[in-house]
């Protein structure tokens, strides 16, 4: 069999967001011996992000926007799948949107179209449900990040679960690291540092972070909160910290390349997320021995370890601070980061572990579906 040509993409193109994080390391924990691996950016992409996935040795193909030049999209779309002849193209997406991709795989006769579940919610639910019909014919093999997730896109029809991996050694938990980490950020010995690492957007709920922060705060006034990513919605979060009396105490660390030696100087990790499929970082705050207090509207699935409260997305910044607080008891950083990087390789979250996979199912997909 000739090498399979692969285009694997986000139907938000590449960003620094999740999908991105996994297409760089599942594709870069892969042998990639006999695969040819691409994908689509949109213009307008940041450069430093389209050099991340290349150097997880995946070609980036630039297409005009899909949301601001749709019709230009798709029109380059389909040049692509007409010149290029893929043997399988991998739509990562939230909802059936991502049938217009698959139908023109389809019509290409492209053997293997894989829809991957990302999330448990979408923002057009009634576009996703007039469009479903054609999206499920259009898909030879489903995957999901999680059971909810798949469920989510799904329905009964079965689906393949392909965790979410890490590299397990890159999030343990280093004192030398944490030292080094807490003097960059200035924090003293007496204080405590709450965190979140996540895009400014509305699904983020950093509005309800805030509040939380607030209550913890009140109580004592050595708790700092650090908050790491960028987004439309960072100068609105920026005012309503200043607003709630947080000037000196929550920092905007922008976007970060050293997230995994970052959260060595963290205590205590804040998600109070209003939906998501399978959070990839509250797998990796675990892994650093992190206890976390999420959101109830959060599937379960991603607490693998005691680390991880969970409290009603309703409830008050006084209920989320006693969680957080509770949470943060009688902790071990050592231990509870050794510990969970071993339930994370025997739940099969290990990265090496999930590309091996992938790469596998490929290669069966491409030989069934021939």
């Amino acid at each position: 069999m000739s090498s399979p040509k692969i285009l694997v993409m986000s139907t938000n193109g590449i960003l620094k967001d999740g999908i991105t994080s996994w297409l760089v390391s599942i594709f870069g924990a892969m042998n990639l011996e006999g695969l040819e691996v691409s994908t689509i950016a949109f213009e307008g992409t940041k450069p430093r992000i389209i050099e991340e996935v290349e150097a997880a040795g995946v070609e980036v193909i630039i297409l005009p926007h899909r949301q601001r030049n749709a019709k230009a999209y798709y029109r380059e779309y389909k040049h692509l799948l007409a010149d290029r002849h893929f043997d399988i193209v991998h739509v990562c997406c939230n909802s059936a949107m991502a049938a217009f991709e698959l139908a023109e795989a389809r019509k290409r006769v492209v053997r293997m179209r894989i829809a991957h579940s990302r999330n448990t919610m979408c923002s057009h639910r009634v576009a996703s449900f007039l469009l479903n019909p054609l999206f499920q014919a259009s898909v030879t093999d489903r995957y999901a990040c999680g059971i909810d997730a798949g469920k989510w896109l799904f329905g009964n029809r079965p689906f393949t679960v392909i965790p979410n991996g890490k590299d397990l050694a890159a999030y343990a938990f280093s004192p030398e690291d944490r030292e080094a980490s807490r003097i960059e950020l200035g924090l003293s010995e007496g204080e405590v540092a709450f965190g979140h690492v996540g895009g400014f957007n509305a699904q983020k709920n950093h509005g309800k972070l805030l509040e939380v922060f607030a209550e913890l705060y009140r109580r004592n006034p050595s708790r700092r909160l650090f908050l790491v990513g960028e987004g439309h919605l960072m100068p609105e979060v920026e005012e309503k910290a200043g607003a709630l009396g947080l000037d000196g105490a929550v920092r905007f660390l922008g976007r970060r390349d050293d997230v995994p030696r970052l959260l060595n100087a963290m205590d205590c990790m804040v998600f109070p997320s209003l939906y998501e499929g399978f959070p990839n970082v509250v797998l990796e705050w675990q892994l650093n021995g992190l206890p976390v207090v999420m959101s109830g509207a959060i599937t379960d699935e991603c607490a693998i370890t005691p680390l991880v409260s969970q409290v009603a997305l309703a409830a008050s910044p006084v209920a989320w601070a006693d969680a957080a607080e509770r949470v943060m008891e009688g902790r071990n950083r050592v231990s509870d980061s050794c510990a969970s990087c071993e339930v994370a390789k025997a739940a099969g979250y290990d990265i090496k572990e999930n590309a091996a996979m992938l790469r596998r199912l490929y290669f069966e997909g491409v030989e069934r579906c021939g």
